[in-house]
């Protein structure tokens, strides 16, 4: 049986003795933070990391002094943009878990002049319930200052980010708004929007999914237990905007929508390629299922994947660029079982997934499996949120395809993504759906409206919190 990734943390700590006991100095806390950050990156990467061998010869010489976020990024190989340290590991677990600290709103950055010297931000969606919602903001409606300044080339990475992190910002709107947005602590429903289409003859459901979260699967089993007993013919699953989650959530969704028989049988849904350490614990098909026992804030949860499937025969996806990881292993690992139409753009390329170690996590299994070895104590002081996610395995189809290496999959049907045009999420005028549309019914809705003047659709780039994680 599959070992929770979490369980080899003990196999960690016996490689703590391939480095230096202790520091020479911890004088100041950025000392010992320097020097425990690399203890502990140091050895993750040297035991999970997929491409482990690949780097042997820099783990070599990996530096107890150097800033450690740094290193991390040195170390890595060049294919991999996704492991990452983290002085403050708490943002990113707010990021894929979906509660955080949140103003609810999702952009993206485009440049707002032929010049490209000032960018704009087009909002895409905003969450229900959130700051930005109540405060009027829509999909389509342009940002064009933060805190009253302009927003340029030089400093949009800064400007932008205050829009996901920042506790209150006031926003400066292309028709001539000014908004003041406060954050607040929320869960951010990745289930967006979830209704039955009367067209063409057909019931068509649309899901629009946002993040591959753990409390999720419950909304996602309420929205397919509705498809189904309307009797949906088809579906088109919104991840234009989906850059990954967890690997759970995502075998959840796909065991609702594979051929039941496939469900029922529990087929292989995805293999999974580790390292040489890790493949004898970690090596096991990860399967469909006809219900999942999940441990969700309320606690040991049924979600019942079987009872929701409504049966579908072939899937219609909507992806960009923005389309990763857990979005990405999903198309992959249902394509061999039912005919799937990507319509949009070809996806990101995130073909691999990975796990958050938490350095407080780490070091007390070090002291459990070494007592005495280090000052563990004292490295928790001065790391109490660092954390490392790290890639630690390739994810392939049940033929050993991975379809999403290196460059992404490409969509068969061609559409772009327009939220500078008036219509919102859902409706069958919205481009990339009404692409979707005519290509199941072969009727065309009727053309969207776009608003006067509306900044240049050529995007900035620009990373969504979260983007392209695929937790296990």
């Amino acid at each position: 049986m599959r070992k929770s990734i979490f369980s080899l943390l003990a196999l960690l700590a016996l490689l703590v003795s391939c480095k230096k006991n202790n520091p020479e100095t911890t004088t100041t806390d950025g000392v010992a933070m320097r020097y425990y950050g690399n203890i502990f990156a140091y050895n993750v990467m040297n035991s999970y990391y997929l491409w482990k061998n690949d780097i042997a010869d820099k783990v070599k010489t990996w530096p107890t002094d150097a800033d450690p976020v740094e290193q991390v990024k040195e170390v890595r190989v060049s294919q991999d943009h996704w492991t990452a340290l983290y002085e403050d590991a708490t943002i990113f677990e707010g990021s894929v878990t979906g509660t955080q600290t949140t103003m609810g709103l999702d952009i993206t950055p485009v440049w707002a002049d032929e010049q490209q010297t000032r960018v704009a931000a087009l909002v895409n969606f905003t969450y229900a319930d959130s700051p930005a919602r109540k405060a009027g903001l829509k999909r389509g409606d342009v940002i064009m200052t933060i805190d009253g300044s302009d927003i340029t080339k030089d400093n949009y990475s800064t400007e932008l980010s205050k829009l996901y992190y920042a506790s209150q910002v006031q926003i400066g709107l292309y028709d001539g708004r000014t908004l003041d947005l406060k954050a607040v602590m929320m869960y951010e429903n990745p289930v967006h929007l979830a209704t039955i289409l009367y067209y063409g003859g057909k019931k068509i459901g649309y899901l629009h999914f946002t993040n591959f979260t753990l409390t999720s699967c419950r909304d996602l089993e309420t929205a397919f237990s509705h498809f189904k007993a309307q009797g949906i013919d088809e579906l088109v699953l919104d991840l234009r905007y989906n850059g990954g989650g967890y690997v759970i959530t995502a075998n959840v969704l796909a065991s609702m929508i594979a051929p039941l028989t496939a469900v029922q049988e529990k087929a292989v849904y995805t293999k999974e390629v580790y390292n040489d350490i890790l493949d004898d614990d970690m090596s096991e098909d990860t399967c469909f299922a006809p219900e999942f026992t999940l441990d969700l804030d309320e606690g040991k949860t049924v979600i019942h994947t079987a009872d929701a499937n409504p049966g579908l025969e072939r899937l219609w996806v909507l992806t960009t660029s923005d389309t990763a990881s857990a979005s990405e292993a999903l198309i992959c690992g249902l394509k061999p079982y039912m005919p799937v139409t990507l319509v949009g753009h070809t996806t990101h390329g995130k073909f691999c997934g990975g796990v958050l170690v938490k350095a407080p996590d780490w070091y007390k299994a070090v002291e459990k499996e070494n007592p005495g070895k280090m000052n563990t104590q004292e490295a928790i002081g001065v790391l109490p949120q660092m954390g490392l996610y790290v890639i630690i395995s390739r994810y392939a189809d049940c033929n050993g395809v991975t379809l999403s290496m290196p460059d992404g999959i490409p969509a068969e049907i061609p559409a772009d993504d327009k939220p500078w045009e008036t219509t919102e999420l859902g409706e069958p005028t919205e481009n990339m759906l009404s692409v979707a549309l005519q290509a199941i019914t072969d009727i065309a809705p009727p053309a969207a409206t776009t608003k006067a003047s509306a900044p240049s659709p050529t995007p900035v780039p620009f990373p969504r919190p979260g983007f392209g994680v695929l937790l296990h």
